[in-house]
C-alpha cells in the first residue's frame, strides 16, 4: 500500500479559509472511498473529525508548534514534521497544500497546491505592520514552488500565470477545480435569519470575501452609491458586506462614514455557513468585482443557491461564471452600477437565468476534485 503524506495545516476550524475548506473536503471525499492508499495527515487543529469517522488507512496527527513565535514557528513545525517522516518512513508522495516544503529524499516526489499568484498582483495590499514579513514569505513561497515535481492549481488562469511568472513547465501543472459545500443549494431564505442581520429577502446585494486586498470593495460601494443617487434602486435596497471588518482599509471606512448613503451598507463579520446559506438565498445578486481571484469560491457558493453572480472580467472569475452571470470590466464602476440596476429592477430576467446559473455551478464538485486528485497521485507514484 502506497503512502501519501498529506499536509492538512490549512484546516483551522476557528477560521476556515478557502484553502482550509478545500483541504477539509478533499480529505472527506477521499476518505469516503479510497482504500488503496495510506494517508498520513497532519495539521495544527486538534482533529479533522472525530477519529472514528476516518477509515483505517487514514491517520491524523496534531503537531504543536510554539505559536507565540508567530508564522515562522508554524512553518518550522511543518517542515520539521515532513522532514522527520520522510527520513524515517517510506513515503511515496508528499502533498503540500499551503506552503511548499522541499524534500531531500531523491525518490519522494512532491505535489504543491499553489492556488494563485495573488501576492504578485499589484492590487494585493498588505497591512502596514506585515510589509517586510509578507514580502519575505512571498519570495520564499514562489521560489520554493519551483522545486515541486508537480503543481496543482484551481483555475486555468492561475496555471498560465504560474507557468509564465515562475517559469514552471506547464506539462507539470494540473488544474483541478474545487467545488462548493453541498450545504449551499437552492431554497427559500429564512426570514428570521435575515432579520437578525437587518436584511430583507430580495432587497440587498451581497459581497463575501476578504477586505483590504484585491477585492475592489471600494468600487462596489461607489457603484452602489451611484445607483442610489440616480434613484435607480428601490428605496429599501441595501449592500451587505460579509468579511473581517478589522481588515477594512481607511479609504473604505471613509466611504462608509463620509457619505449619507453609508447607512444602507451593512457590515457583517463572523458569519458562519448556516447563516451564510440564507444570506446567499435572499440576495438579489452576489457581487465580486475583484481585481484578482485565484478562483472565487463565494461566486460558486452563490450560484449553487441559484443566485445571480455579478463579477469583473479579471483573472479566474469569467472561468467560474461562464455565460451564467453578469461580467463587467474590472475597475469600471459605471459598468458595475448598470449591472446592479439591471439585477435589482428586472426580476423576470434574473429568473430566466436561474437554470443556467445552477447548471454552471453543477460543473464544480468536490467529488470530482477528489477523483482527479487521486488520478494525479497515481500518475506521480507510478512505478
Amino acid at each position: 500500500m502506497k503512502t501519501i503524506l498529506f499536509d492538512a495545516t490549512p484546516f483551522t476550524p476557528e477560521h476556515l479559509t478557502g484553502a482550509g475548506r478545500l483541504v477539509q473536503e478533499m480529505i472527506r471525499h477521499l476518505a469516503s472511498w479510497d482504500r488503496e492508499y495510506r494517508y498520513l495527515l497532519f495539521g495544527f487543529a486538534p482533529r479533522i473529525w472525530e477519529p472514528e469517522t476516518l477509515p483505517g488507512n487514514f491517520r491524523y496527527e496534531t503537531i504543536k508548534p510554539w505559536r507565540f513565535l508567530g508564522p515562522l514557528a508554524l512553518e518550522a513545525a511543518r517542515r520539521q514534521h515532513i522532514g522527520a517522516l520522510v527520513s524515517t518512513r517510506h513515503i511515496d508522495l508528499v502533498h503540500c497544500t499551503l506552503e511548499m516544503t522541499p524534500v531531500y529524499e531523491e525518490n519522494t516526489p512532491v505535489l504543491f497546491s499553489l492556488y494563485d499568484l495573488a501576492r504578485l498582483s499589484p492590487h494585493f495590499l498588505y497591512s502596514t505592520p506585515q510589509n517586510l514579513r509578507s514580502l519575505l514569505r512571498t519570495r520564499l513561497r514562489y521560489r520554493s514552488a519551483k522545486r515541486a515535481d508537480f503543481i496543482h492549481t484551481i483555475s486555468h488562469y492561475s496555471a498560465e500565470r504560474i507557468a509564465e511568472l515562475l517559469r514552471f513547465d506547464p506539462r507539470r501543472i494540473r488544474v483541478i477545480y474545487p467545488g462548493a459545500n453541498p450545504l449551499f443549494c437552492p431554497g427559500d431564505p429564512d426570514p428570521a435569519t435575515l432579520a437578525r442581520h437587518g436584511l430583507t429577502a430580495g432587497a440587498y446585494f451581497l459581497f463575501v470575501g476578504q477586505f483590504g486586498r484585491q477585492k475592489n470593495e471600494d468600487g462596489l460601494i461607489k457603484a452602489f452609491y451611484e445607483a442610489r443617487r440616480a434613484d435607480a434602486l428601490p428605496a429599501d435596497y441595501q449592500l451587505a458586506l460579509v468579511g473581517d471588518v478589522t481588515a477594512l482599509r481607511e479609504s473604505t471606512r471613509h466611504l462608509l462614514h463620509g457619505e449619507k448613503e453609508g447607512d444602507r451598507v451593512k457590515l457583517l463579520p463572523g458569519i458562519g455557513d448556516a447563516d451564510l446559506l440564507h444570506l446567499y438565498r435572499g440576495a438579489t445578486a452576489l457581487v465580486l468585482p475583484s481585481f484578482y481571484e485565484g478562483f472565487g469560491l463565494p461566486v460558486l457558493e452563490a450560484m449553487s443557491c441559484g443566485v445571480l453572480p455579478i463579477v469583473s472580467n479579471a483573472t479566474s472569475l469569467p472561468e467560474v461564471v461562464g455565460a451564467a452571470g453578469l461580467i463587467v470590466t474590472a475597475g469600471r464602476h459605471e459598468q458595475l452600477t448598470e449591472a446592479l440596476i439591471r439585477a435589482a429592477t428586472d426580476a423576470a430576467w434574473r429568473q430566466r437565468r436561474r437554470e443556467a446559473i445552477l447548471a454552471q455551478a453543477a460543473r464544480f464538485t468536490y467529488a470530482a476534485m477528489a477523483k482527479e486528485m487521486r488520478a494525479l497521485y497515481d500518475e506521480m507514484t507510478h512505478d
